[in-house]
This record gives C-alpha cells, structure tokens and sequence, in this order.
C-alpha cells in the first residue's frame, strides 16, 4: 500500500493539501506535518508515529520543502533508526505539481518510476512567465 506524507516548515505542508483536494479530490492516505508550529510537538516523533506501518505493508513517498533542511533530515534519521529506510522514499523541494502527479499514479508503476516521470513534470512547471509571454509576442 503506497501512503503519502508532506512534510515542511510552518504550514505549508497543509496548503499543499489544501489544494490537492481542491484541484483532485485526492487526499486519501496524505498525511501532513507541519513542522514547528506547535512547540509542544516533537517533530521527530510525529515522523515516528506516522512511518508505524512502513516496511510491512506499507510503502511511504514523503516529499519535504528543502534538501538538506532540517525537517528532510529527519525523515532520514528516524526512517534510518526504524530500519524502514528502504520503505520511504523523500523528494525534496516539493511543489503542487509533484505532489499531484505522485498521489494519482497509477499505484502498479514502480515508485522509482512514478518519481522519476513527476520530477520531470514539476520541473517543466517551473517557468518565468514573462519570458514565455515575451517569446510568444515576438
């Protein structure tokens, strides 16, 4: 069973959600943490709590706001400490597109494939507008 987890700093992890339902209705098996909001939450027991079932039946793609930022860190050491490293698959630098290519793959596609034809999209979606709208004025 392939499960999601977005995962940031503040609460743009729950925006990301917000309009994944918005745009797809999916929201199914997406799991949000939001990371030092509430102070009395240790964020790395909430990945914890969260990564239980990894490695069993369960297969993680957790996308994080930034490589090497301290809440993609995280999921690495506890994934790593719970021995589900293999089960949890991290993208950093997540955006709107990325997570909505992922959560509706086709769930038989290999996650490395799912992952590699997603990048690509939210990728292609990165675009300085204003050159676009200047290249087709000319």
């Amino acid at each position: 069973m392939r499960k999601y987890m977005i995962v940031s700093h503040g609460e743009f992890a729950g925006g990301i959600l917000s309009a994944l339902e918005l745009i797809t209705g999916a929201s199914s098996g997406v799991a949000v943490l939001e990371a030092y909001v509430d102070e009395n939450r240790s964020v790395e027991s909430a990945i914890a709590e969260l990564l239980q079932g990894a490695g069993e039946d369960e297969e993680w793609i957790v996308f994080t706001d930034l490589l090497g930022g301290s809440v993609t860190n995280q999921v690495l050491r506890v994934a790593a400490e719970m021995g589900v490293a293999g089960s949890v698959h991290i993208v950093a630098g997540v955006n709107l597109p990325l997570v909505i290519e992922v959560v509706m793959a086709d769930p038989d596609v290999p996650v490395r494939e799912v992952l590699a034809e997603a990048i690509d999209v939210a990728r292609d979606q990165l675009v300085y507008v204003n050159d676009l709208l200047h290249n087709n004025n000319d």
